[in-house]
């Protein structure tokens, strides 16, 4: 039975762990070390931002520094330790912190993993 937890810890830890990130001028694609596939529309990414900025921090309100974007690329991707990624976007905005958990839950299906 103990064996049977630790290989159930040992998938869900790969679940959110990236074997490969690769972008286009579209999407983000992420191949998890469990198999799965995740693949984000970079438009979508960029108006779910996390930072503080984004989600209505320092006096803002929600939507309000991301509505008006109708397209954005992705220039770059950074490792954050081992939990996230830091995107820079061609609009120069970089202070979101995209964790692995958030990602992988919103590929899942969980559309408030970032609200």
């Amino acid at each position: 039975m103990e064996t049977t937890s630790k290989t159930v810890m040992i998938q869900n830890q790969l679940a959110t762990i990236p074997k490969d990130i690769q972008f286009d001028d579209q999407f983000l694609m992420i191949q998890w070390k469990d198999g799965a596939s995740s693949k984000y529309s970079l438009l979508d990414l960029r108006k779910k931002c996390p930072c503080a900025t984004c989600r209505g921090g320092h006096g803002g309100k929600v939507g309000q520094a991301t509505g008006h974007i109708q397209s954005i690329q992705l220039i770059s991707w950074t490792k954050v330790g081992r939990y996230a990624l830091s995107l820079v976007w061609s609009d120069y905005h970089n202070t979101g912190i995209y964790s692995y958990d958030n990602l992988r839950a919103y590929a899942d299906g969980f559309d408030s993993a970032f609200e």
